[in-house]
């Protein structure tokens, strides 16, 4: 039986030695020499009648190095699954490790060392009765309110041809002509397409809203609307169609507004708080302008909250500076950059970033664990069900739901993503619940602007550190545990 003997250096790294003595691992060597004799089919021989010496010769090198490793790799993971170590990352060979050239002619006893990164012991300080954190609970102002319903009405309304002047939201159909100078070029490019008003260039934006149906106006194809390109003017809006000449097309016209449309906001009435509401939802004006007051503040919490979970985030880092066997995981990491391809080393702030992350996912482990979170798969089926019948705006038929649910549960990554975002928000709630936590009124102007900052502060941590290599560090270790 393979000796595996663990050596500690202080309480962050310790040395795995690892021996695989030759009594050991030869009958196995054995085994994969006639194994591979057995498959061979090389010139001048039969399948299966290649001398051993010669297999030996071509390939025993190899099949000696596979079959130590892989004895070594099954004994380095048992040890780890089946003691109490909590390790940080995988085992690095260790830097003075002896090198060997796996030679068949001299079997000897083989010593391998292992650099382990130990995770830190320590138990959660700062999440308990005694904790006071403000709460943001925005007032949704009126003026988003009216936007919304104006939004909904113009979204159910019908559009109709509108006399009168030209406003912002109308669309315009033109009968277009090409322009020699000033006058219609005889036998020139015509066309006829329809454009929204919003969409135009702001110089000729202000001229078109002057005017009403019937009148002309002036302008260069090409900066009409406002970011288009050359194909899409040529397509959409002069039609041209594969073959036409348009090297002698120009780019002055002059439009007839032959049409303004205009969508005729729906009524406030059953038909319409039916079908944007939902049957019965809501009955009359002040009843849809509450529901769309509390679906606003639904997302204000949302956002509130994700806040308030950035603060329990920092006060547990800050109560709870764990040290980490930093020259073991600055190896780790460029080791781990080296199997991706992509070898460098770390810089300070990177590393910085990377170690905080850790730090949190450590503490984080460690609260699942203190407040007993999980998830059942019934959980992650119910978790999808939801999001399916929100894309069917709360409708669709039970079944068809059911199944789309049952589908997603077959994408790994997509039952990975759900987990953690149940876990989170579970595990969000149970930290909640033992804190004080007071509610802090605040306009909603100056809410946006802290969480525009929150976005790019949580940006820019992303950028300076790999989520994934944290993931994977601590894999090991809570597998551990």
């Amino acid at each position: 039986m393979p000796k595996v003997v663990r050596k500690d250096i202080d309480n962050l790294n310790a040395v795995l030695t690892v021996t695989l003595e030759k009594a050991e691992y030869e009958p196995k060597l054995k085994s994969q020499l006639q194994n591979h004799r057995k498959k061979a089919n090389m010139k001048g021989f039969r399948k299966g009648k290649t001398p051993a010496g010669y297999i030996k010769k071509m390939y025993g090198r190899a099949i000696l190095a596979d079959t130590v490793n892989e004895m070594l790799q099954s004994e380095v993971n048992k040890y780890l699954s089946e003691s109490d170590i909590k390790v940080l990352g995988y085992p690095l060979p260790s830097e003075d490790q002896e090198s060997y050239d796996f030679s068949l002619d001299n079997l000897v006893d083989y010593t391998f060392n292992f650099d382990l990164g130990i995770a830190p012991d320590f138990e959660v300080k700062g999440m308990d009765a005694k904790q006071k954190f403000n709460c943001y609970s925005v007032e949704v102002p009126k003026e988003t309110i009216d936007k919304d319903m104006d939004s909904m009405r113009q979204r159910g309304g019908e559009r109709q041809s509108a006399d009168g002047t030209i406003e912002e939201k109308d669309m315009i159909s033109f009968n277009a002509d090409e322009l020699d100078g000033k006058k219609k070029k005889e036998n020139g490019w015509a066309a006829t397409f329809t454009i929204l008003v919003e969409m135009l260039d702001d110089k000729y934006k202000k001229d078109l809203k002057k005017k009403k149906k019937g009148d002309t106006i002036k302008f260069n194809i090409y900066d009409l609307e406002k970011d288009r390109t050359r194909d899409y003017v040529q397509k959409y809006l002069l039609g041209v169609k594969e073959g036409d000449d348009v090297e002698t097309i120009g780019e002055e016209f002059e439009a007839t507004i032959a049409d303004v449309s205009r969508i005729i906001p729906a009524e406030l009435n059953t038909e319409f708080f039916d079908k944007t509401f939902g049957e019965g939802v809501v009955k009359t004006e002040e009843e849809a302008r509450a529901f769309i007051e509390k679906e606003v503040s639904k997302y204000y919490d949302k956002q509130a909250e994700s806040l308030l979970f950035r603060d329990f985030q920092n006060h547990l880092l800050e109560q709870n500076v764990l040290e980490l066997p930093d020259a073991f995981m600055k190896r780790w990491i460029k080791s781990n950059a080296e199997g991706q391809g992509e070898p460098k080393d770390i810089s300070d702030k990177e590393y910085d970033a990377f170690s905080k992350n850790l730090q949190w996912s450590l503490i984080r482990g460690k609260l699942i664990k203190q407040f007993d979170v999980n998830v059942t798969d019934e959980e992650i089926v119910d978790h999808f069900k939801a999001q399916v019948r929100q894309y069917f705006g709360g409708q669709g038929d039970e079944l068809v739901i059911l199944n789309t649910a049952n589908r997603l549960m077959q994408d790994e990554k997509q039952v990975d993503n759900a987990y953690q975002e149940i876990l989170a928000d579970r595990l969000f709630e149970a930290m909640r619940g033992v804190v004080k936590i007071n509610k802090d009124k605040i306009a909603a102007e100056k809410f946006d602007k802290i969480i525009k900052t929150a976005r790019e502060e949580a940006q820019q941590q992303i950028a300076e550190a790999n989520p994934q290599a944290v993931e994977e560090t601590t894999e090991v270790t809570e597998g551990a545990e």
